[in-house]
């Protein structure tokens, strides 16, 4: 019986110990995709604006290459969010025409970049840099056509370490949910263990000993009743028919 009880009580911890875990690490990555959905959210705000400044002097006229206020719009925008690390705006092939950084007018973006734009089903769309997280913004004309594309780079580090916070305390809780389990599960297991055993050994007493001299020992009182009566019953007409052959074998001899 001891090896049942200790049978069940490792089972039942490590069931509960893999359900807190993965508990803890799925919320992991929910809170890590959350926080980035929100910062990315954050930092699309800015960009809208500048959307909004393109396509009103797209409306008037100008030509997407001849936009001589953008930069400095780009970079008052890009001073308002501390997260924001740079903003660039380049055309379908990735070349960089306006940036906050006068360096990388010319040249080319990743490709990744170009990539996730075009297969965009939406204006937004997101991408990755060395350190940097990019969301990104389709610029459309009037027309509805694509003219360029704005990508707002912002902080990984920010994110990461959001996340590792987070990370911190999800593991603090899961330790404390492994302690008290781990303390708290043998006990009520023990007690429902305690009851099983206890019927297991009226069930097997009761079978090996379904009758006394003849007389069929009085039912327990638990649980197992109906199957043993059930299981006398079935004995007595079993031996009642072979009772009955063996009369029927005397007769013909």
């Amino acid at each position: 019986m001891g090896t049942i009880r200790v049978r069940f009580i490792t089972v039942a911890l490590v069931v509960s110990f893999f359900a807190v875990g993965m508990a803890a690490f799925l919320n992991y990555f929910k809170y890590k995709s959350t926080i980035g959905g929100i910062v990315k959210s954050r930092v699309l705000v800015v960009g809208r604006g500048i959307e909004n400044s393109v396509q009103a002097s797209l409306a008037l006229g100008m030509q997407f290459t001849e936009l001589s206020a953008l930069p400095s719009q780009m970079e008052r925008e890009a001073a308002s969010d501390p997260l924001i690390q740079g903003i660039d705006v380049f055309d379908s092939t990735g070349q960089i025409i306006y940036s906050t950084d006068a360096a990388s007018v010319g040249r080319s973006v990743d490709r990744a970049w170009t990539d996730a734009a075009a297969a965009s089903k939406s204006t937004e769309w997101t991408g990755e840099a060395p350190g940097e997280y990019v969301a990104g913004i389709s610029l459309k004309n009037n027309f509805d056509l694509t003219v360029g594309y704005l990508a707002l780079r912002y902080s990984r580090d920010y994110v990461d370490r959001a996340a590792q916070a987070a990370a911190r305390q999800i593991v603090i809780a899961a330790l404390g949910a492994f302690v008290g389990i781990a303390l708290v599960a043998p006990l009520a297991l023990i007690v429902v263990i305690r009851r099983f055993e206890r019927d297991l050994q009226v069930l097997e007493t009761a079978a090996s000993h379904l009758e006394d001299r003849g007389q069929p020992v009085p039912l327990p009182g638990s649980a197992f009743d109906p199957i043993i009566d059930h299981l006398r019953a079935s004995l007595r007409d079993a031996n009642s028919a072979l009772d009955d052959l063996r009369a029927k074998l005397d007769r013909a001899g």
